[in-house]
């Protein structure tokens, strides 16, 4: 049956104004009739009053006035229902009062009631209108965690600070029996000070279910982030729920971080994720970590355990795993407690006794067998409640739950649970119909605790049932039912997530050819947007009778994504191999891409000899192969190697060929080779031939109508006007290119328009503005490994800073990066700027 739709807004408004019409001719009127008040009783933002009652003040509903508020020291808008308001209130809530509603009390069953009946079941006084505003999707008012305070406490906010949950994976919960010490003792820490809090258990012992007590507990008073990690998935999961999290709360620094970011850096992250909490009381519960295995993620709490020592907000970090090892610093430095592990062990006899409600006596020796075979486990005593023998005795848990639960179960059901328990997440019940099987045995699997009900059209299994099951099912049975999946994933609209699915079921349903076919054609894009994940799929799938071009695709991709992970030496020895796969398969296009990216690994690795070899390579490839846009961006790329090593000359005769590469080609897939080389012409001081390009690039790109090609055009042209002192046509240049870019994610290029902007921000003596610039632009590069711009970035600083001791903390950082790099012409620059900040000159 569907759930009936919560009363509207203007609905609400009526109900809560209905309340206070005696007040129409008083001079001083409560908080509640502001427009404050009637935000904080309908729960929307302030802002959005004045257009919520606009259409009711033209209908004459209701009058708009000037009034003393009581607890305000001026007079403020206050509204108030008219007799024709009065009369459609009236009939609003005779129509209201029979909506339905189920109330959720303390040590008894859901009560089922109605908006007006349900005075008489609360355990204290609620407005209708408040009952209205705790009630959740399902029409349900849970008591257990509301008091009278808390209910007057919402209603007079004369700040309007709205609390934001994300509590999308949490599971429902159907009862809950003891677990009081453990959630007291987790709720007094977090009171106490922020800190993290590390909760190990085994499967099934109830970490879930603890999780949403403790978010019940916090539910109106902070603001919630529930996340469940998957074994498939990585940091960046985690990552972008937490961004769109901060991003409702108003603070959209961690979502742009994210955009240009890959491979988001550990200490950058906690370092933004905190500064976002800062001054919003804050709970993030993290469900099943050991999940995880992404050391990026791993060393992000690491970092955030650390960052909230000593601080006085209300932020509380809560990881919940059955790995018993200390994935969080339990101590820093300087002896100082960092996190705290609280151990969740088996129920204790009372709390564990009331779970078996079915059993109508239970004699003690009866009860002190069960509790020493489950150990207070509350999945098995749910399990043993729901049917399974009390009497009978095995020596194991997992024969226990073999023979006494699953051997019992309808080959339907178990056909069910089957399906349901290879989705990795949970499944809207058209693909299990899909399947056609019989979804309405779900119902009872739910109510016998072997499956969860996510909300009315989304299921999920226990992970200790997924376990049992998936280890009960022959090979042929498990590739069945994965294509299966495949067969619904298909039929999905494609996203990534969706994408990383397919791929998944691909490969557990065999379908080698399928998984690496999918790889091939849409790895590029799934590693551009941070799905690091496919490096495991990637590996998962068997090549032998795969075609000897897919095998080496994949293999590149392979070595790129070690490459972006910042794991060099394995990425060179991927690509190493794939390069001789390719040169026995005599694809010649293939082997340059593999030469080019290995010359980017050298480069990184600091070996410009060796990057500058295969570059070298790979040109003879492509031009060989006449393909002009890779010969012409590995001519740019040979001309910025040489530049480094200060060969100019030869850097300008590389940037000669690609003038003449422009020369004979008109193709529009030049054009970003171009930019690169007016950017380069620039540096080297032959602006006159910078600006022939810079102009053509800006006007080829304005009749495209790529946007985010044309922001790198005018990023150029802003570097060409600086260079000629034409400031403020830099300056609208560059903050045109910078807006465009942020939005696309552009990594390198925002860093340098950035840089770029600063610059000119500097020479026109805006100089804290200036440090900004390149302090955000330090962070990006630093993200993501960019250490010539690091350099760059960091000398910058060292010119602008205000006092001689950052200046030199900042020059020495520089020096440190040229060093590393071999950039000796810089180095001696950067020495020269050292010299002159000690002498203070």
């Amino acid at each position: 049956m569907a759930v009936q739709a919560k009363p509207g807004v203007q609905e609400r408004i009526l109900l809560h104004l209905l309340d206070y019409s005696d007040y129409k001719d008083s001079i001083e009127v409560p908080f509640a009739l502001s427009q404050m008040g009637i935000a904080n009783a309908v729960a929307i933002a302030r802002s959005n009053v004045p257009r919520a009652i606009a259409g009711l003040k033209d209908q004459g509903i209701l009058v708009e006035r000037q009034a003393h508020v009581k607890g305000v020291s001026r007079k403020r808008k206050a509204y108030f229902l008219t007799d024709s308001g009065v009369g459609l209130a009236n009939e609003t809530w005779e129509r209201l009062s029979d909506f339905p509603v189920r109330c959720i009390l303390d040590d008894q069953p859901p009560v089922a009631t109605t908006l007006g009946g349900a005075k008489s079941i609360l355990p204290f006084e609620m407005r209708p209108v408040d009952i209205i505003r705790y009630i959740d999707e399902q029409n349900a008012l849970d008591v257990r965690n509301l008091s009278a305070d808390l209910v007057e406490r919402d209603l007079s906010k004369h700040v309007e600070k709205q609390l934001v949950t994300s509590l999308a994976d949490l599971p429902r919960l159907r009862h809950f029996y003891g677990r009081t010490t453990e959630l007291d003792n987790m709720v007094n820490l977090l009171e106490a000070r922020a800190t993290t809090l590390l909760v190990p258990g085994i499967a099934g012992i109830g970490k879930t279910t603890v999780a949403s007590k403790l978010i019940e507990r916090f539910m109106h008073r902070r603001n919630l982030l529930y996340h469940r990690c998957q074994d498939w998935e990585g940091s960046r999961s985690f990552f972008e729920s937490v961004a769109d999290w901060l991003s409702s709360m108003g603070n959209a620094d961690f979502s742009t971080y994210l955009a240009a970011t890959p491979v988001p850096q550990p200490a950058d992250a906690a370092r933004i994720l905190v500064e976002a909490l800062e001054g919003t009381p804050s709970l993030l519960v993290i469900d099943d970590f050991h999940k995880v295995s992404d050391m990026v993620l791993h060393q992000t709490f690491q970092a955030m355990s650390l960052a909230l020592l000593g601080s006085e907000e209300k932020i509380g970090l809560v990881i919940f795993s059955r790995s018993f090892k200390p994935v969080v610093p339990t101590k820093d430095a300087e002896g100082r407690i960092a996190s705290l592990v609280l151990p969740l062990d088996g129920l204790d006899p009372d709390s564990g006794r009331k779970l078996l409600t079915s059993f109508e006596s239970l004699e003690d020796e009866q009860w002190l067998h069960i509790h020493g075979l489950s150990r207070g486990h509350p999945l098995v005593l749910e399990l043993i409640n729901r049917g399974a023998s009390a009497g009978a005795f095995h020596e194991t848990l997992e024969n226990y739950v073999t023979v006494e639960i699953f051997s019992k179960l309808s080959a339907e059901q178990k056909r069910v649970l089957s399906a349901l328990s290879i989705f990795r997440e949970p499944v809207e019940l058209d693909a299990l119909a899909q399947q056609q099987l019989n979804t309405d045995e779900l119902d009872s699997l739910v109510e016998s605790g072997l499956a969860r009900q996510a909300d009315s059209e989304t299921y999920d299994v226990h992970d200790l049932i997924r376990e049992f099951l998936l280890r009960s099912l022959s090979s042929a049975l498990r590739q069945e039912f994965h294509a299966k999946c495949v067969d619904w994933y298909q039929k999905q609209t494609q996203s990534h997530d969706m994408l990383i699915e397919l791929i998944y079921h691909s490969i557990q349903a065999a379908k080698y050819e399928e998984a690496s076919d999918l790889v091939v054609s849409e790895g590029r894009q799934l590693i551009s947007q941070g799905y690091m994940e496919l490096l495991g799929l990637i590996e998962q799938i068997e090549t032998k009778d795969l075609s000897t071009e897919v095998v080496v695709r994949m293999a590149q991709l392979q070595g790129d994504i070690l490459a972006l992970l910042g794991r060099l030496d394995e990425a060179e020895s991927v690509l190493g191999a794939t390069l001789e796969r390719a040169e026995k398969n005599d694809d010649e296009l293939i082997q340059a891409e593999i030469l080019s990216s290995m010359a980017d690994v050298s480069r990184k690795q600091g070996d410009s000899d060796l990057s500058l070899s295969r570059h070298k390579q790979a040109l003879k490839h492509y031009i060989a192969q006449g393909h002009a846009r890779w010969a012409a961006r590995t001519y740019n790329n040979i001309g910025y190697l040489l530049r480094r090593k200060n060969e100019r000359a030869k850097a300008l005769e590389a940037y000669g060929e690609v003038e003449a590469i422009l020369e004979s080609s008109n193709d529009d897939e030049l054009i970003n080779s171009q930019i690169t080389l007016a950017r380069a012409l620039i540096s080297l001081g032959e602006v006159d031939r910078a600006r022939e390009h810079a102009m053509a690039c800006h006007e080829r790109t304005a009749e495209l109508g790529d946007g985010l090609l044309h922001a790198r055009a005018q990023g150029v042209l802003g570097r060409y006007y600086s260079k000629v002192d034409q400031s403020e046509l830099a300056l609208f240049h560059y903050s045109e290119a910078l807006e465009a870019m942020t939005e696309a994610g552009d990594v390198q290029s925002l860093v340098e328009i950035t840089m770029l902007l600063g610059e000119v921000l500097h020479d026109a003596g805006r100089t804290d503005e200036a440090m900004e610039h390149y302090s955000q632009a330090l962070v990006l590069a630093e993200a993501n490994d960019l250490r010539m711009q690091i350099g760059e970035l960091l000398t910058r600083l060292g010119g602008v800073a205000p006092d001689r001791q950052g200046r030199m903390e900042y020059l020495q950082r520089a020096l440190t990066v040229f060093r590393e790099l071999g950039a000796k012409t810089r180095m001696r620059e950067v020495q020269a700027m050292v010299h002159r900040a000690v002498m203070s000159r």
